[in-house]
């Protein structure tokens, strides 16, 4: 009797064990990934598609620019550095016109002419 008792216990001891471990994977730090070092090396910007800012007042120890390239790999790099200056002012370049409405024609109608004799 003493044995089934045991077990019975150990079993639920490891299921409530089971579901912490599952609530802090949902709603804790672990699920988020972060940047501990620098690459140095450059980017090329073709091969750039977004980019995430990581702060050290969050959750992650540095601060970084998460680069995300066309093949869904994450490159961490200091915003300090050059050339990653370079490739968010044209990733920012390239949004601005993104976001401008298309050219529009400023069409005077026939009726509105000024004809001056």
């Amino acid at each position: 009797m003493f044995l089934k008792s045991t077990v019975t216990i150990v079993f639920a001891g490891f299921w409530l064990l089971c579901m912490l471990c599952l609530m802090t994977d949902a709603y804790g730090p672990l699920t988020h990934a972060c940047c501990v070092k620098y690459t140095r090396t450059p980017l090329d910007f073709k091969l750039i598609k977004g980019f995430a800012e990581q702060s050290s007042r969050e959750v992650c120890r540095i601060d970084a620019i998460i680069f995300i390239t066309k093949r869904n790999k994450k490159v961490c790099a200091s915003a300090e550095d050059d050339w990653v200056k370079k490739v968010l002012e044209r990733l920012s370049t390239k949004m601005k016109k993104l976001s401008k409405p298309p050219n529009q024609v400023n069409h005077t109608p026939a009726w509105n002419t000024n004809t001056s004799a």
